[in-house]
């Protein structure tokens, strides 16, 4: 069999369309098309074509995964992930990784130092929840430990704080101690140990004065006198006592500000 004709494709300038014995036979990419020396007049047998054609699909999933890596560095798990929704066959998959790291294009140990360093300056992470993040990305404990390394203990306290004073604002109707143990719980969650959810949780409520608290009582008591008032007075009282106390005020608190301030939910009910 011979190469009869070679054309570059109209709309994919790097492809080619090889004809074989003036028919139509496969494409090929450019590099494909140097690599193999393709020219017309050049014979081909059928085992020759089936390796151009597998290479090919080699280079087409790699010019794929390079393009994918131009928005950011990638995992070699995500990689992976890719070209599988790619419909990159299973069998080129490793050729195309292995060409990935010769090129240095994939390296498991410098994504997660760079993915621990863009998550500790972008955002309020704790190390744990990057931690879970990063073994969902398929690297390696050993090398997510090593990556870690990096996040200082200023960092993290300062990061921790960061993310409680951001809680403090957004539950500002909340008592002082169920403030405390929101961010305590929330810092957790957000891969802080207790220790550092404790301190910023501490720290970002430090100002909060029995004035304050007292002012937070009223403005819930309020909001919820008005909300309740469409019940009988015993069971509006009931019902906003327990809201303020899932609010994390005391029953004796909330008892001691009613009778001060001689508040009647009879007279709520006739408003």
């Amino acid at each position: 069999m011979k190469i009869t004709a070679i054309r570059v494709q109209e709309k994919r300038k790097e492809r080619y369309n090889v004809f074989v014995d003036e028919k139509y036979r496969f494409s090929v990419d450019e590099e494909v098309l140097a690599r193999f020396h393709l020219s017309k007049g050049k014979t081909l047998s059928e085992e020759e074509i089936e390796q151009i054609e597998e290479a090919d699909q080699v280079r087409i999933g790699l010019n794929k995964a390079i393009q994918f890596l131009s928005h950011r560095v990638r995992s070699e798990k995500e990689m992976r992930s890719f070209l599988a929704k790619q419909e990159i066959e299973a069998i080129h998959r490793d050729s195309i990784i292995q060409k990935l790291v010769e090129m240095d294009y994939l390296d498991d140990a410098e994504f997660a130092k760079l993915y621990v360093r863009t998550q500790v300056k972008t955002t309020t992470k704790g190390p744990g929840k990057i931690r879970r993040e990063l073994i969902e990305k398929g690297i390696t404990r050993e090398v997510i430990e090593e990556s870690l390394d990096a996040y200082t203990a200023e960092e993290r306290e300062e990061n921790a704080l960061k993310e409680a004073t951001k809680i403090a604002r957004r539950s500002r109707n909340l008592a002082k101690e169920r403030l405390k143990m929101k961010i305590r719980t929330d810092l957790l969650q957000k891969g802080f140990s207790e220790l550092e959810g404790k301190t910023a949780a501490s720290e970002a409520t430090s100002e909060l004065s029995e004035d304050d608290e007292t002012e937070v009582l009223r403005k819930q008591l309020e909001k919820l006198m008005r909300k309740n008032k469409r019940f009988e007075p015993r069971i509006a009282k009931q019902k906003t006592i327990q809201s303020l106390m899932q609010k994390g005020f005391s029953y004796a608190n909330i008892e001691s500000y009613l009778a001060e301030h001689e508040i009647d939910f009879e007279e709520v009910e006739d408003e």
